[in-house]
């Protein structure tokens, strides 16, 4: 279950992170949420994207039964404005706890590796990120 939850996870992650920074990134700086097969009660994903106008991003993944996972990174845009450049920097938690139980956790990205993503806004409350695989996330704008 857990190694579905990753490889779901993943996907999304790379989706979310279709986004901008600091100089270029105004209409992106916010919160943004996306859910992937949410109405499935056993795979479905929430995740909330922060895009900080200093060139930081963290995106929070958590499905159903609360199991949730945190990535912080940095990104860039490029002179176009509609592609982003990010990187994962740091991940948590890095152990999971179940029962009194712990297992070390690796992180659910690569941490350290670049990526690109293009954005496509629908509105000023909401995009579509497309990562350099193809996969497409749903932006909602939250605040």
């Amino acid at each position: 279950m857990m190694r579905s939850l990753l490889a779901a996870a993943r996907a999304v992650v790379l989706a979310l992170l279709c986004i901008a920074p600091a100089s270029a990134a105004g209409p992106l700086v916010g919160t943004w949420s996306s859910t992937l097969d949410w109405e499935n009660q056993q795979a479905g994903l929430y995740s909330v994207l922060a895009i900080g106008a200093d060139g930081h991003i963290r995106v929070h993944v958590m499905n159903h039964m609360g199991m949730a996972y945190d990535l912080l990174g940095s990104y860039r845009m490029d002179t176009t404005g509609r592609t982003m450049r990010f990187t994962w920097t740091d991940y948590s938690p890095k152990r999971i706890c179940v029962g009194g139980n712990c297992t070390p956790m690796g992180p659910p990205q690569r941490v350290g590796v670049a990526h690109t993503s293009r954005i496509q806004f629908q509105n000023p409350n909401s995009f579509i990120g497309t990562t350099e695989d193809g996969a497409s996330t749903n932006w909602i704008r939250m605040r």
